[in-house]
């Protein structure tokens, strides 16, 4: 994939490789990081507690540098540069160069003043980040060499004899053939087969936890499969108009109106009569 200015890259378990467009690359060990920003003049590649291996050359005029967390090491061209650089978790730096190195890189520290030019047969290592500290480099620096592929010699397979051992009274030795169809060989008289009895157990849980999924099938859209060789005469439906119960209607019964008493003359006296009555 392509890589732009500021991109951040990080390597597996295994080394990863940043091919440059102007030539070279540098090799990202596993488990190591790398920041990548571009300039005019070159590339600045910062890192952390891991390994590289820079292998590229400069123009004249070009100029890179790698920035770690105790240094920032200066790489001026003209020249090939061809090393191994690491930075462990306790924060010593080692350098160590690699077939074709032929330019010399400068250690400066970021915390202090010290600076010291590597030259370009010398190994050496950064004790905690301090260029006071340095000493000769007596551990490996560098991707660890990929584990070597075992190849097994395919030993031929015996070939079963033809001859049949020799057998006992009593024994029986059954000699497998060739062919897969070939019949059993037959009993013969004493012969003891043997018998093993087994309990079978059925459970309806499906086996290691997995899920198992259940199909929906339609069978009005499957074909009659039963009746492949009979006609089936299509069954068309009558229209029939809907069914409704018929309507009923409740009167409600209407309240009599009170009966007009007549007022006339027969009236009152009827009424005087009903008073004195109480009627």
């Amino acid at each position: 994939m392509s890589v732009y200015s500021g991109s951040e890259l990080a390597a597996g378990i295994a080394p990863a490789t940043l091919k440059l467009v102007r030539g070279g690359q540098v090799r990202i060990c596993a488990h190591s990081g790398l920041n990548v920003t571009s300039s005019n003049h070159g590339l600045m590649l910062a890192t952390g507690a891991g390994t590289l291996e820079i292998d590229y050359q400069l123009e004249q005029g070009a100029a890179d540098i790698v920035i770690t967390p105790d240094f920032s090491v200066a790489l001026a061209g003209p020249g090939t540069f061809h090393f191994a650089l690491g930075i462990n978790k306790t924060g010593d730096t080692c350098m160590k160069p690699l077939p074709g190195n032929t330019s010399e890189a400068t250690f400066s520290e970021l915390m202090g003043t010290g600076v010291y030019k590597a030259q370009p047969d010398q190994t050496l290592v950064f004790k905690a980040g301090k260029v006071d500290a340095r000493a000769e480099l007596t551990s490996d620096c560098g991707c660890p060499p990929a584990a070597p592929v075992m190849l097994a010699d395919a030993q031929p397979a015996p070939s079963p004899s033809k001859e049949q051992p020799a057998t006992g009274p009593g024994e029986h030795v059954a000699v497998a053939a060739s062919e897969p169809t070939s019949p059993l060989p037959p009993d013969k008289p004493g012969q003891v087969h043997i018998e093993v009895d087994a309990p079978f157990v059925f459970s309806a849980r499906p086996g290691n936890g997995r899920p198992y999924s259940v199909a929906r099938v339609h069978f009005s859209s499957l074909p009659n499969v039963y009746f492949v060789q009979q006609k089936v005469d299509p069954v068309v439906l009558m229209e029939k108009a809907p069914e409704v119960s018929p309507k009923t209607v409740v009167e409600t019964p209407r309240p009599e109106k009170p009966k007009k008493e007549k007022t006339g003359f027969f009236g009152r006296i009827k009424g005087f009569f009903g008073s004195l009555f109480h009627r």
